[in-house]
């Protein structure tokens, strides 16, 4: 056996070094025109890194822990199909269940129960009556999740009104053996367009709306001993690792500073907002990469995104695909053999710091301005994610924001108008609100309906 290699041998480079030598290299070019670019969150991406970029607080391994992470698959509990397919899935390599739930699911439920699989019950419309039906069918698989602020800023209403709703919802945890948890929906956030800081802190401050309610009534201490969050995953590959990573640790300081552990669930999904009709074929490069972040980023349960589901009904064919997805990643590229590996990695470490830090300061500007709720209330949040969704659209119009076959390398050939089987614009909703609602929207869809359109002419 060859003796190992005595790095100690080689100099160190200082960053100053490195520049120099690019600068060098560059003959005369512009090294930040060239090699540097900037973004939406105002983040300068430089071309190297080294260890003095990595925060003083990093220089030894982080704490994160190993974690199992588990494919899922993301079905809507209303749907019949759904749940009788469910055992194929199960046998072909699904390991949890992400189910949106609804209270006129529940013939679904009891069927859904007597599954030996892993399960998180996001409810939706949860009122007393389905309050009493969850509980009556939970079991030790099951795992409910209850996020009331999400009813009120994706619908615009509460379901019923502020003291109902949590009063609902502090009473799911009061059976033993009913596995409660509050959950934030950062999914939502974005989605609708908001940049990964805004993300986070969002994420932070709804989350800290739970804390302070907790204080209020202790019944909801054990919801938010280790809440869930639901994310999704960007195409930006590093920053959505790094979005991750900077989750759990700004979740930890703010829980541990009300007397929490700070653990937390996140599962993760890819992103709607850069899926695309045309060319649709080019969203499974999407959901590899977006998946890929939100493994290497610590998520505990993966739900990747068909690449037909924005135009065809829930199928068997696309399902086994995106589940294919997440087996080669498993199984066969070892995702899950290697521990921690975005430790050390000095540009992911720096993003992680600089999103974090970023997020911290925004989430304290929001805490000062009277806190998530308040600033829902006011449609200080809503004008945000607007600001950030029409920047990162007119990106997308001027041709800067890049979707491969649908605003460059577009085939024009491509007819999509005979096969869709459901509409894949956002429906118009005609009803009043207590507040303005968060919507989703994608990049696409206007340059979609033109195409639509040409193909009827």
């Amino acid at each position: 056996m060859k003796n190992p290699i005595d790095f100690s041998e080689f100099p160190q480079i200082s960053d100053k070094a490195w520049k120099q030598q690019i600068q060098a290299d560059l003959k005369g070019g512009d090294y930040n025109e060239l090699l540097t670019w900037t973004s939406p969150e105002g983040i300068v991406v430089k071309p190297f890194y080294s260890a003095e970029d990595t925060p003083v607080s990093d220089k030894e391994p982080t704490d994160f822990q190993t974690r199992e992470w588990r494919i899922g698959y993301a079905l809507d509990s209303r749907s019949q199909k759904s749940v009788s397919l469910l055992e194929n899935y199960l046998e072909n390599g699904v390991e949890a269940l992400w189910v949106e739930v609804y209270g006129e699911s529940v013939e679904n439920l009891s069927r859904l129960a007597a599954l030996d699989t892993p399960q998180y019950w996001d409810t939706f419309a949860l009122d007393q009556k389905f309050a009493d039906v969850l509980k009556n069918n939970a079991t030790s698989t099951t795992h409910i999740l209850a996020d009331p602020l999400h009813t009120l800023a994706a619908s615009g209403n509460w379901e019923a009104d502020e003291k109902t709703d949590y009063e609902i919802v502090a009473g799911l945890a009061g059976q033993e053996g009913v596995k409660v948890s509050l959950s934030v929906h950062v999914n939502l956030y974005q989605n609708a367009g908001a940049n990964r800081i805004q993300e986070l802190a969002y994420a932070l401050a709804h989350g800290c709306e739970y804390l302070e309610k907790e204080r209020e009534d202790n019944r909801l201490k054990p919801l938010v001993e280790e809440p869930v969050f639901l994310i999704s995953t960007g195409s930006e590959y590093f920053f959505e690792i790094a979005k991750i990573r900077a989750l759990r640790r700004l979740w930890e300081l703010l829980a541990q500073a009300y007397g929490f552990s700070g653990r937390c669930k996140i599962i993760a999904s890819p992103t709607l907002r850069n899926k695309t009709l045309y060319d649709y074929n080019t969203n499974m490069l999407r959901t590899t990469t977006e998946s890929m972040a939100g493994i290497l980023g610590g998520a505990d349960l993966i739900c990747n995104l068909p690449y037909d589901a924005l135009y065809h009904n829930e199928n068997d064919f696309a399902a086994r695909i995106a589940r294919n997805q997440l087996l080669l990643l498993k199984h066969e590229s070892y995702f899950s053999s290697v521990r921690n590996p975005a430790d050390g990695s000095y540009y992911i470490e720096s993003l992680t710091d600089q999103l974090g830090q970023k997020a911290l300061e925004l989430f304290k500007t929001i805490e000062k301005g009277g806190g998530f709720l308040s600033q829902l209330q006011s449609h200080t949040i809503q004008k945000k994610i607007s600001e950030s969704a029409e920047k990162e659209q007119k990106a997308f119009d001027r041709g800067e924001r890049v979707l491969v076959g649908t605003n460059k390398y577009s085939n024009t050939d491509d007819r999509m108008l005979k096969v869709l089987e459901k509409d894949p614009f956002r429906a118009k909703r005609r009803v009043q609100t207590r507040i303005v609602p968060i919507l989703a929207k994608r990049l696409s869809e206007a340059n979609e309906r033109k195409r639509l359109e040409d193909e009827q002419k």
